[in-house]
């Protein structure tokens, strides 16, 4: 197998040597040599470097590997080790003099080649260089294209379990804190599927190149032979194309616009043409019609299922998730085994509160792709508006040991943090880290709003959901909570009059049932008894679940209090918290019930008079 795994390093079929060596790997963790090849097949630099530490690990004084950290930054300089000479060998590829000057300018370019090429295995590596497995910028593979995107088949040789992988990884090694790549989980590697654009160029080899430098995201080469494409098929549409996907990855913006808007010119019925100069202008900020374009694309291609996940993607981010809905309706027989069209729709459902529908199709979509980082957040997302926030934390968890500069992601974990009940102070942390990142962040201060009141400090609170609520207005849980906030900070008459206010955005059973509770308590403190009778009979009317069995047994101990035949003692009192612990917390509204420590003796005690 490893033979087979070196061959198809020389064949340029670098998915398959890939996946050879981790299946090599998981019958000897201990192979610094398997680890060592497997360095230069992976696509990242943090997967480079858990592979080569594994090398380090296991054999502490391999040179390749310790040269290659060296030259990453991730090793302090230490004694230089001598290279080994290069040898020259007579290669058995027969190659175009462009494509090997290419591939010898990187070996100056790439860390991890250099290495290689400077120790015993430079033969073999050498000639990877050659065939253009290396991508550009000093990486071993480039970005993936939008427009044309890895697609999955249904499942690997072993479909991957629900259970998030954060922190479970055996194969880390101990020297290092870098995660291992979510590929290394697989069985086996999935099956890409071949680009949409692929026109038939009989005549121009360079067309078949730059195909090939698409598939391991060599954009530079890409440039470059369809450059040369275009010179002698002046009249062809998708060498534009191409050299737009190319220039947009490297956000040269306004050549991608170039590129496409010479494809549509050469082709007004070009479809793929009119997508990328829809993505381009997102990226770019434009102001502009972008569902023309893609609606465009899609009655010029309606086989073409990435228009449909672009335009979906486009209306969710436009706060059209009904849209979003129909428009990947029309593409279900597509897109029935795209882990993408699994995850946008679970978007579109949490945007409009089906929240057991998304969390279904996200873990149709993780089953479908456990190496897309998005689907662990909303997988994240989905799991606690489910009421599992245990769960949810694990996703996101895991999300964030290969990406933490997003402010999404610290606004999670800390919304996750906090709905455990026991993990305040870290979930404080982190939705301050999401602040840092996004100050407008309309997550982050609702929860880090909520989660001051629950560590007695109403006053934040109070400022952080007051602007949360200008950034998400019309959210029950945050006019509820800036009452609650209110009545710690001993603002009763404010207090009363936001809750009230909370009403008409309330609507769910749990929702009225935190309403009423609250309500019947303040209306108390206020001597407006008439009104607290009205919402403990009324928390008592509604269906049985809206409320914890405590609050009901509170509402009918105020409406019912004891007589003297059971209550001898004429002063005796009956004394129930003012607040509910969180274990009392209706589980789907979590956010809004849990009460701030400064109101835990603000109820009176009802004095019981024979």
């Amino acid at each position: 197998m490893f033979r087979e795994a070196l061959e198809a390093i020389r064949n340029n079929q670098r998915v398959r040597a890939r996946d050879l060596l981790t299946r090599l790997l998981r019958v000897d963790k201990e192979n610094a040599e398997y680890w060592l090849w497997l360095s230069s097949v992976v696509e990242t630099d943090k997967e480079r470097v858990f592979c080569l530490k594994s090398v380090l690990r296991l054999d502490p004084d391999n040179q390749a590997a310790q040269r290659g950290l060296r030259l990453m930054g991730e090793l302090a300089d230490g004694d230089e080790v001598a290279p080994a000479p290069l040898q020259r060998r007579k290669w058995d590829i027969d190659l175009g003099e462009e494509e090997q000057i290419t591939g010898f300018r990187k070996v100056l370019a790439n860390p991890v080649l250099r290495l290689l090429v400077f120790s015993g295995a430079g033969i073999i590596v050498l000639g990877l260089i050659l065939v253009g497995v290396f991508g550009p910028k000093g990486t071993l593979f480039g970005p993936r294209l939008t427009i044309t995107p890895i697609a999955w088949s249904a499942t690997p040789s072993e479909t991957p379990t629900e259970t998030p992988i954060g922190g479970a990884v055996t194969a880390t090694p101990l020297i290092t804190s870098t995660p291992a790549p979510l590929w290394m989980q697989l069985e086996s590697t999935y099956t890409p599927r071949p680009p949409y654009v692929n026109t038939p160029h009989p005549r121009s080899e360079a067309y078949q190149v730059a195909i090939r430098a698409l598939a391991r995201g060599d954009y530079e080469s890409l440039l470059t032979f369809m450059e040369q494409v275009q010179r002698e098929n002046p009249e062809a549409p998708d060498p534009y194309y191409y050299m737009g996907e190319a220039y947009r990855v490297q956000e040269n913006y306004e050549r991608a616009i170039w590129a496409y808007e010479n494809a549509i010119e050469l082709d007004p019925n070009f479809a793929p043409a009119y997508i990328g100069r829809a993505l381009t202008r997102k990226e770019m900020g434009e102001d502009v019609d972008l569902a023309a374009d893609l609606e465009k694309a899609i009655a010029l291609a309606p086989d073409f299922g990435d228009a449909y996940l672009a335009l979906a993607a486009q209306q969710l981010d436009s706060n059209e998730p009904e849209e979003a809905l129909n428009t990947l309706e029309r593409a279900t027989n597509l897109l029935a085994d795209h882990p993408r069209f699994y995850l946008l729709r679970a978007r579109a459902y949490l945007a409009l509160g089906q929240n057991e529908a998304a969390l279904t199709d996200a873990l149709q979509a993780y089953q479908l792709d456990i190496t897309d980082l998005p689907v662990y957040l909303v997988l994240g997302e989905a799991h606690l508006k489910n009421n599992q926030p245990e769960e949810a934390l694990g996703y996101i968890r895991t999300y964030g040991l290969y990406q933490q500069d997003q402010p999404m992601y610290w606004a999670m974990l800390g919304w996750a943090l906090y709905e455990t009940g026991e993990e305040y102070h870290a979930a404080m942390d982190a939705l301050d880290q999401a602040l840092a990142l996004e100050e407008e962040s309309g997550l982050a201060l609702q929860y880090r709003g909520l989660t001051a009141l629950e560590i007695g400090e109403p006053k934040q609170a109070l400022n952080d959901l007051y602007l949360a609520r200008t950034l998400l207005p019309n959210s029950f849980e945050l006019s509820f909570g800036m009452a609650r906030a209110f009545w710690a900070d001993g603002n009763t008459d404010d207090a009363y009059a936001q809750v009230n206010a909370s009403e008409d955005l309330a609507e769910t059973d749990e929702q009225f049932g935190q309403l009423y509770y609250y309500r019947a308590q303040i209306a108390h403190e206020l001597s407006q008894f008439h009104q607290e009778k009205l919402d403990w009979r009324a928390l008592l009317d509604l269906p049985a679940g809206a409320a914890p069995e405590e609050w009901r047994a509170e509402a009918d101990l105020r409406l019912n209090p004891p007589t003297a035949t059971t209550m001898p003692t004429a002063t005796a009192t009956s004394t129930p918290s003012a607040t509910a612990t969180k274990t009392l917390t209706p589980s789907s509204t979590a956010t809004a019930t849990k009460s701030p420590t400064a109101t835990a003796t603000r109820t009176p005690s009802l004095t019981v008079t024979p």
